[in-house]
């Protein structure tokens, strides 16, 4: 959070329970600012989809997904795109929000 705002990007941060940040999902905290034009979000997949359907400003979504190999071999962290299955540890983590395929 502090090297984001290091670099004069401005930082929200989301508790479920309001216990730092703004109280409730990450949608909500999306909700909090003034004239968004881009927005970057790390976490689990289903906070990462719910982000994709609730705005239609572009992003880059950086996944959590667990590995099989490590190395790409597996394929087994794949995420559908429109360019085919990129592998989220070689070609991932982080993906441009138009290129996913939900």
């Amino acid at each position: 959070e502090e090297d984001f705002k290091a670099i004069g990007a401005e930082v929200i941060v989301a508790t479920a329970d309001g216990s730092y940040g703004v109280k409730g999902f990450v949608t909500n905290a999306l909700e909090t600012v003034e004239a968004p034009t881009f927005y970057y979000a790390c976490g689990p997949e289903p906070m990462l989809k719910a982000l994709y359907n609730a705005s239609d400003l572009d992003a880059q979504l950086s996944f959590e997904e667990r590995m099989g190999c490590g190395f790409g071999a597996c394929m087994g962290c794949s995420c559908k795109t429109i360019y085919g299955n990129k592998r989220i540890c070689k070609e991932g983590p982080v993906l441009r929000k138009g290129e996913i395929i939900w």
